[in-house]
């Protein structure tokens, strides 16, 4: 079934780029906040639609390349996009993984402790136990795993959409009406598109059933709408609560609370932790990938399961130490960060010489 056609160009792609980006994007609601939300409701959605452009050429590009060089881990991917220059991708998306892997931590440590009363030790431990198991069990389960997660997120949006009738919509409507149009909010949306698109090529494995250059357009543009969603849906129900709301550190959490629903919360509560274990399991599963290969070319076979296991607690366990800094101070201080490095390393080779070696006659 995982080699039909509509999973391999359209499931498969769009799981995995949406598990992904969710726990560090979306999973808190913090970081469509500070780079779409805040710019009010009409300026919140032309910053959606520069993430969609964005992501949409990114992924193409990456795809296209990965598939016409066949080469679905970032290090052989660079060597092509780079030559000899391609460990500078490297050393930008372990500072990026475990920056990202911080902020999965801080976010489900928030959430054991603020809905549930656990200390937070016990929601980062929850995560490093999921991590291990499902890298341990390898690609095919976490793709899986992913689909499994993506059905259950747009499950809850569609009941936190039905919840927002009545007295959230009327506000929303107000918001629209009485707020100006930001229209530099574009910048905002492209940024945030950048630091989340440098983790594409780290999701190579996702594109080894594209087959041609049509799919990869077909899979990129899916891939690229699916993972804005959710994003969308988070704008508008912001805006129920809008300014308010900009000075909530889990303003996702504090709409769900707000809206009354006790059973829903907890359904939310359960499925944004899934999806923020598998943000860390999509990005680990990336970089295992790597390191198989350079392991089949060292000793002619991949690593094993339990080194697949100990590689990503590793990570995991690394990326605790900047937990302490706070969730907001992550976001705004390593997103910034971020975004230079990959338009440096990543965007800029892609668009320029990635395009010409793709473009360019055989």
């Amino acid at each position: 079934m995982l080699e039909s056609y509509p999973f391999r160009v359209f499931i498969i792609p769009s799981a995995v780029f949406l598990s992904v980006v969710f726990g560090g994007s979306y999973g808190t609601g913090r970081e469509v906040m500070e780079f779409i939300s805040r710019h009010g409701p009409f300026g919140g959605l032309i910053a959606i639609a520069a993430v969609i452009i964005t992501y949409s050429v990114l992924l193409f590009a990456t795809f296209e390349l990965g598939r016409k060089f066949q080469q679905f881990e970032y290090r052989g991917f660079f060597q092509q996009l780079l030559g000899r220059f391609w460990f500078l991708y490297e050393i930008v998306i372990l500072i990026g993984m475990i920056i990202a892997l911080a902020v999965c931590t801080t976010a489900s440590g928030a959430i054991a402790e603020t809905r549930f009363g656990f200390p937070a030790w016990m929601g980062s431990v929850a995560l490093l136990l999921i991590v291990f198991v499902l890298t341990y069990q390898g690609r095919a389960l976490v793709e899986k795993t992913m689909i499994l997660a993506v059905l259950a997120l747009g499950a809850v949006l569609v009941v936190l959409l039905f919840q927002l009738a009545g007295d959230p919509a009327q506000r929303i409507s107000a918001a629209f009406a009485s707020e100006p149009i930001v229209w530099e909010a574009w910048q905002g949306g492209a940024q945030y598109a950048l630091v989340n698109g440098g983790f594409i090529p780290l999701l190579l494995y996702c594109a080894r059933g594209v087959r041609s250059r049509s799919q990869a357009g077909l899979a990129a543009v899916c891939a690229a709408s699916v993972a804005v969603l959710p994003g969308l849906v988070f704008h508008y129900a912001f805006m129920s609560a809008y300014p308010a709301i900009t000075e909530e550190a889990l303003p996702a959490y504090y709409l769900m609370n707000s809206l009354g629903d006790n059973l829903f919360l907890n359904i939310y509560v359960v499925v944004l932790f899934v999806l923020i274990a598998q943000t860390g399991v999509g990005m680990l599963q990336g970089f295992l990938e790597r390191i198989d290969a350079w392991h089949v070319e060292r000793f002619e076979r991949p690593l094993n399961h339990i080194g697949h296991g100990l590689v990503a607690v590793g990570m995991v366990v690394g990326s605790m130490a900047l937990s302490s800094m706070g969730i907001i101070a992550l976001i705004i201080a390593g997103y910034g960060i971020l975004a230079a490095s990959f338009i440096f390393v990543f965007a800029v080779p892609l668009l320029t010489r990635g395009v010409w070696l793709i473009f360019r006659p055989e």
